[in-house]
């Protein structure tokens, strides 16, 4: 997952670089609010994508004294400040300048360049673009719907990448079919309502980004279907009679922790701690008050034991389904033999 987000993202800062000196230099050979607006619109993808690059490294830091759980937290935050950087310097800047060519109409010059520029940008910004698509439904569950995907993703850098090329790719064709309405029409004014469209359109990806980036800083819980999983492969160990409730934390892209209230079957423990006993070649002498308190005191070691050894394969179990599990906290509690109930 990791590599081919870092892919995605290293394509796209390249290709935004190499498209924000074109852009920028066609501006200043036909004074164009739209080409203008690309011109942001690639800065702003170069700056923020390079922001989530950043973000994936520093994630990928292991755990240490300061930070436990390790520094997964840190793509978050970096997402998040490239969604800041997307609204202000994308969005921001675009509106800004299209209100500005509104009320002060500039001259509209025609050049082929600007053609050149749009044609390869849409090229360029459409192979990032179906890189993103790639490595995304790589991880699509079978029957997942793309946009619930990225409603629910905990990696937001190529979600950001997908998001921010496809407003790239659709601002291409507006800001060119607006610089064409203004060259035939020798009317500025459908430029400067491209810009604001493409900015709105920045707009739109930058507060989407944001409220995601948001919801993953403060940790939400697992998704409901990977909480069913972590409880089916719970209670499929036959020390365990069920599993009462579940709370879990996101930490990071490919990282959770989770706590399970685990009911413990009794008979059960009872049984393996019994074999433990008989294995070590050991006899539970009760006919004596001497006998059956040292009997007592062996049947429940290994009774423990037995539940420790129960807890141990829990946790090797999930974490050979679920690598990103950081931590499992568990609070046990064993079924009566009798009545069938819960006892501490």
């Amino acid at each position: 997952m990791a590599t081919s987000s870092k892919i995605a993202v290293l394509a796209a800062v390249a290709g935004n670089t190499t498209l924000t000196l074109a852009k920028f230099a066609v501006f200043f050979v036909t004074g164009s609010g739209a080409m203008f607006s690309e011109a942001i619109h690639s800065l702003a993808d170069t700056g923020n994508q390079a922001l989530l690059y950043l973000g994936i490294r520093k994630s990928e830091r292991p755990a240490d004294a300061l930070f436990h759980y390790g520094y997964g937290g840190e793509r978050f935050l970096y997402a998040l400040l490239s969604a800041i950087g997307i609204f202000v310097l994308g969005c921001g800047f675009t509106v800004y300048h299209a209100i500005h060519d509104l009320l002060d109409p500039p001259r509209i010059v025609f050049s082929w360049w600007s053609v050149a520029v749009l044609s390869v940008a849409f090229v360029v910004e459409g192979s990032v673009l179906l890189l993103a698509l790639r490595a995304i439904r790589a991880r699509l569950a079978p029957g997942e719907r793309l946009w619930a995907h990225l409603r629910t993703t905990r990696d937001p850098t190529v979600a950001a990448v997908l998001l921010e090329d496809s407003v790239a790719c659709l601002g291409v064709v507006v800001a060119g079919a607006a610089m064409g309405l203004s060259v035939w029409t020798n009317d500025p004014v459908y430029d400067a309502l491209g810009a604001l469209l493409i900015g709105g359109m920045l707009g739109g990806v930058a507060v989407f980004l944001g409220v995601r980036n948001r919801e993953l800083l403060l940790g939400p819980a697992l998704d409901e279907a990977t909480r069913r999983q972590v409880v089916v492969l719970i209670e499929a160990d036959p020390a365990v009679a069920s599993v009462r409730s579940t709370r879990s934390r996101v930490l990071g892209s490919d990282r959770f922790r989770i706590y399970a209230d685990v009911v413990y079957d009794g008979a059960e423990l009872g049984r393996r701690a019994l074999a433990r006993i008989e294995a070590e070649g050991r006899r539970l002498d009760c006919a004596s008050e001497a006998g059956r308190r040292a009997a007592a005191e062996a049947l429940g070691r290994a009774v423990v034991d037995a539940m420790a050894e129960a807890n141990d394969r829990l946790e090797d179990a999930l974490r050979a389904r679920f690598p990103g599990l950081v931590a499992l906290e568990s609070e046990a509690e064993v079924r009566s033999l009798e009545s069938g109930g819960a006892g501490r």
